[in-house]
């Protein structure tokens, strides 16, 4: 796999780590290089491009053959469902089902008497 861009062709570049005591040793500075989709004279392929060009194609569209994808998003109508009603009564187990959903809810709609719990103050 070459590490090199396939606009600028920027690759690997050969130099020295200095330390701080100035030892050199020999290190390779590498590009880098991002997979991108991009058209490239109408057709959809796959490249490789370093991060300052992938700037570029985003700034002005296009870089030389090689134009960027633009997607447009589908948007699908949404229908929102309607109130969910409780059913009507048709049998006799739903009405008790329905109580206990009643009692449930009456629960929660109660509010919490501290002064009962913790007490009053004198």
């Amino acid at each position: 796999m070459a590490l090199r861009c396939e606009f600028c062709q920027k690759g690997v570049q050969y130099g020295h780590a200095v330390s701080h005591a100035k030892n050199r040793t020999r290190r390779i500075f590498k590009p880098n290089l991002q997979k991108l989709k991009v058209l490239k004279n109408g057709v959809s392929v796959r490249v490789k491009f370093c991060t300052s060009c992938i700037k570029r194609l985003k700034k002005d569209g296009s870089l030389g053959i090689f134009t960027l994808r633009k997607f447009t998003p589908v948007v699908a109508s949404v229908t929102l469902p309607k109130k969910i009603t409780r059913p009507e009564i048709t049998s006799k187990k739903e009405p008790k089902v329905i109580k206990k959903i009643e009692k449930k809810e009456e629960k929660a709609r109660e509010t919490l008497n501290i002064e009962a719990i913790v007490g009053k103050k004198s």
